[in-house]
């Protein structure tokens, strides 16, 4: 018999045999109160608690079938773990393993420099390619999963219709294994998927609209009279232009800069990107209420019809034989990594916009009307009553999604491996890979790695509290 099994064979007994003497000692019983003898037996713990020491040790006796749990499935195997990690051998005996001390961990940390992984040796390589790969996943992941689960969030509790759908639909993905969502995005990304053969289509068709006679002047004017209608609509409404309108307005922005590519003339590269910062420059400024945001706008709508005049579209639209690509497999272009954080901020959105939905609908209504009353505008009422009574909410977000993004393996396994190359090749995967499918496995160097990830994930426990208890304070 396992040593689990002794133990558990131990605490039915004294359990059991115990509490049936101790409360029979006590008490007589009828036949017909065996059931209440029942009831007694499982309430056994609790009660002699409190006959020994009193009511203040009953909430001790409640915790204790739970504390059962944790220690057998939670603390015994973190304590284990660590022994392993000192430990070397190819056995999962812990008497048949040798003791080594701390010889695993000091191979993590043989470099020359950990900031540089092919420094190190074979283990410390591929344990810091997996942990700096991990750090980057999370420092680009968690704000963008934080920030869309509060946008929808904001967008779902509002007063529309299909609330309930749209609540169901954005939260249907937490449902599905992560198996399911790898297959059914690698089912979209590979080189001949959904994605690929729509992008095809488009660009032939795109093509041969190009080739009629006129389209370029069509296109221009059309695009023309969309960016007056939506200026028009941003600067209707006061000094200062509408926040939803201006962001549109951008989006248009910086798609017109990337298709005149200005930087072109200067032999340059980045035309998209810099059209995406000015435009988030001026929806900035519109957000804070500057009081140059309006002069600034007419300045963007004059930018705008500068680029409309230096438009190719003929050029633009020749996109020729359109080459598919495969997404995931693609070296030296980041798309894998991009797809990763897509597939996984997509599969877990809904259920940290169901926490922030949960903290925005405890924000008393009182206050926003105060707000309605006093003409408070929209962007302001955001900033100084919902984001800092949802902030509570939202820093334990945060911290259950680093959490979580942390320990990221099973869509990374199924959608890249961990290519190409190391490009994708998180911690977790390092783990498995050292402990399960290397030809030798090495249980001490995995416990090892895994011992100093929790410490990382400890850190951020730890920070999470600190948080809170300043939140409490003030």
């Amino acid at each position: 018999m396992t040593l689990a099994g002794i133990l558990l064979l131990v605490i039915g007994v004294l359990w059991i045999g115990g509490g049936t003497l101790w409360l029979l000692a006590r008490r007589r019983y009828k036949i017909y109160q065996i059931p209440s003898f029942a009831m007694d037996l499982i309430g056994f713990p609790v009660e002699i608690a409190q006959s020994i020491w009193g009511r203040g040790a009953v909430p001790y006796a409640f915790l204790l079938p739970n504390m059962l749990i944790f220690g057998c499935f939670t603390f015994s195997p973190m304590i284990l773990n660590f022994f392993v990690s000192m430990t070397d051998g190819t056995s999962i005996s812990l008497f048949d393993r040798p003791w080594i001390g701390f010889a695993k961990y000091t191979e993590i940390f043989d470099c020359e420099s950990i900031f540089v992984p092919k420094s190190c040796s074979n283990a410390g390589f591929n344990f810091w390619t997996g942990m700096f790969n991990t750090l980057w996943f999370v420092a680009i992941q968690v704000p963008i999963l934080c920030a869309v689960a509060l946008i929808t969030a904001l967008v779902v509790n509002k007063n529309i219709k299909g609330r309930g759908l749209w609540r169901a639909m954005f939260f249907y993905p937490v449902m599905l294994s992560p198996v399911v969502i790898a297959n059914i995005w690698n089912w979209v990304l590979h080189r001949k998927g959904v994605l690929n053969e729509a992008i095809g289509g488009a660009s032939d068709t795109m093509t041969g609209l190009a080739g009629m006679a006129g389209f370029d002047m069509v296109m221009t004017i059309l695009l023309a009279v969309v960016l007056m209608f939506v200026s028009e609509r941003a600067l209707r409404f006061g000094k200062i232009p509408a926040l939803p309108w201006t962001a549109l307005f951008g989006a248009l922005f910086a798609m017109l800069f990337a298709w005149a590519n200005p930087l072109s003339l200067l032999e340059l590269p980045g035309s998209f990107w810099v059209g995406v910062a000015l435009a988030s420059v001026l929806c900035w400024m519109v957000s804070v209420q500057h009081p140059f945001a309006r002069h600034l706008f007419f300045v963007f709508c004059a930018a705008a019809a500068l680029l409309l005049l230096s438009i190719q579209f003929d050029a633009v639209f020749d996109f020729g034989r359109y080459s598919p690509v495969n997404w995931l497999v693609t070296p030296n272009t980041n798309w894998p990594f991009f797809w990763l954080v897509f597939v996984f901020t997509w599969s877990h959105m809904g259920f940290y916009m169901l926490i922030l939905l949960a903290g925005l609908q405890a924000i008393p209504s009182d206050l926003y009307e105060a707000a309605k009353m006093d003409a408070t505008s929209a962007p302001r009422t955001f900033y100084r009553i919902t984001l800092p009574l949802v902030m509570p909410t939202l820093t334990v977000v945060v911290v259950l999604s680093l959490i979580r993004s942390f320990q990221i393996f099973d869509e990374v396994y199924l959608l890249t491996g961990g290519g190409p190359g190391r490009d994708t090749y998180m911690i977790v995967q390092n783990f498995y890979e050292v402990a399960f499918t290397n030809s030798v496995p090495d249980y001490g160097q995995a416990a090892a790695g895994s011992v100093l990830m929790a410490v990382v994930i400890a850190v951020f426990t730890f920070f999470q509290l600190w948080i809170t208890r300043r939140q409490s304070e003030f």
